[in-house]
């Protein structure tokens, strides 16, 4: 059986909602969604002229649940937060909360946002994922932690780097040049090749423009917003802003 690209698996899921919130005349929710998932599911439901609520629990989460609404109203999503605090001496990651999860079964989907700050990190999950995180994780690694249901300290915020560049045209090679640094020529064979992705879909057209709230990834030189462009500069060219995932 051929697999489905993400986009068709979205878009199959995002059907399923919208006919089981007509039918039963209640929200439906999916699981937590990547943001590569929610930029398919959004353009699907915008199209269908759907009502739905994107929430990962707070304003700075990434990872976040989609709600189908058969009508206007504040659903209740079904997801909780976790805080995991342990001694400051210790440096724990986002990679080292997912590991010791994921080692008890729990799909990645279940979880949403893992917010780390110094000694703590605050967790966005399912029900079933929290009673697992709650009753059997004790450490993360090998660094001991306490466990509590809720917010119980600030919510660390992500992080970006702002990046500026004055470039010829909003062109895609041009874009691919000030961020990477390399020349045109190298930066259209870059492209080229399949090493550009433009809102979550990889783009070879070395001529595509680009336009503010566009995504873009460099494979090698990380993920980034287009947060502004298009203001000229005396000598005719652009200046443009970007913001850079840490």
């Amino acid at each position: 059986m051929k697999e489905l690209s993400v986009r068709e698996s979205v878009e199959k899921r995002v059907s399923d909602l919208c006919f089981l919130a007509e039918k039963q005349g209640t929200p439906k929710f999916t699981a937590f969604l990547n943001e590569q998932e929610q930029f398919f599911a959004e353009a699907i439901l915008n199209l269908r002229r759907q009502s739905y609520v994107l929430w990962g629990g707070a304003e700075c989460c990434v990872r976040k649940m989609l709600c189908v609404l058969p009508y206007e109203c504040e659903p209740e999503f079904p997801l909780f937060p976790v805080t995991i605090t342990y001694k400051k001496t210790f440096s724990l990651g986002h990679r080292d909360f997912l590991g010791s999860f994921m080692s008890l079964g729990i799909g990645r989907e279940q979880i949403g946002d893992i917010l780390t700050g110094d000694g703590y990190a605050v967790v966005f999950c399912t029900a079933t994922a929290r009673d697992m995180i709650v009753n059997y994780v004790s450490k993360i690694g090998r660094v001991g932690v306490d466990i509590s249901e809720g917010i119980h300290k600030p919510l660390p915020e992500a992080v970006f780097t702002e990046v500026s560049a004055v470039v010829a045209s909003m062109r895609a090679d041009c874009i691919v040049s000030a961020v990477s640094g390399l020349s045109r020529e190298k930066s259209a064979d870059f492209i080229k090749s399949g090493n550009f992705t433009l809102n979550y879909e990889i783009c070879t057209n070395v001529s595509r423009l680009l336009s503010e709230g566009d995504i873009i990834s460099l494979r090698g030189y990380g993920k980034l917003v287009l947060s502004g462009g298009g203001a000229e500069t005396k000598k005719g060219r652009l200046r443009i802003l970007l913001k850079k995932y840490s």
